[in-house]
C-alpha cells in the first residue's frame, strides 16, 4: 500500500511539473507599432514602431517585418483602439498583407505582464504543499493509532 501511495504522490508531481513546461514557443512574428510614436521603435509593445503615416507602416511592413522576419503579425495601435494586420510571407519577392482586422479596446496579452510558468509554479507549490500537509497528518494519524 505504501509504494502505490509513493507511486501516486510521484505522478502527481510529476503532473505538476510537466505543466510548468511550455507548450509551444512564439518565436518573432507578433509586432507591434503605434501611431503616436513618430521615429524609431524595436517592435515590441514596450517599445513599438513608428507608424504615424501610411509611409511608416509601409517601411515597418516591408522593411521589418518582410525582409528580417518573413512575415508575422501586426498589432497598429492607435489612442483607444487597434488594428491587426497578417502579414504572410510567400518568398523573397512575395510577402504582403494578407488580412486587417479593426477592433476596440486593447490588443490580447496586453494585460498584466505574469509570466504563465510563474502562475503554473505557483499552484504547483500550492499543490505540493497540501501535499505534504496530507501526508503529516497520515503519519500523525498512524503514530497516535500505534
Amino acid at each position: 500500500m505504501k509504494k502505490l501511495r509513493n507511486i501516486l504522490l510521484i505522478a502527481i508531481f510529476a503532473v505538476m511539473v510537466v505543466g510548468l513546461v511550455p507548450s509551444a514557443v512564439n518565436a518573432a512574428g507578433t509586432f507591434y507599432c503605434s501611431t503616436s510614436v513618430t521615429t524609431g521603435g524595436t517592435g515590441t509593445l514596450d517599445d513599438p514602431w513608428a507608424c504615424s503615416d501610411a509611409t511608416q507602416l509601409d517601411s515597418v511592413v516591408n522593411d521589418q517585418i518582410c525582409d528580417i522576419y518573413s512575415g508575422g503579425d501586426l498589432y497598429q495601435l492607435f489612442p483607444s483602439s487597434y488594428r491587426y494586420h497578417v502579414i504572410t510571407w510567400y518568398s523573397a519577392t512575395d510577402c504582403r498583407v494578407t488580412a486587417t482586422y479593426d477592433y476596440a479596446g486593447y490588443p490580447p496579452y496586453t494585460g498584466v505582464n505574469v509570466a504563465t510558468p510563474y502562475v503554473i509554479g505557483a499552484v504547483a507549490l500550492v499543490g505540493v504543499g497540501l501535499i505534504a500537509a496530507g501526508y503529516v497528518i497520515l503519519r500523525r494519524r498512524k503514530q497516535v493509532a500505534v
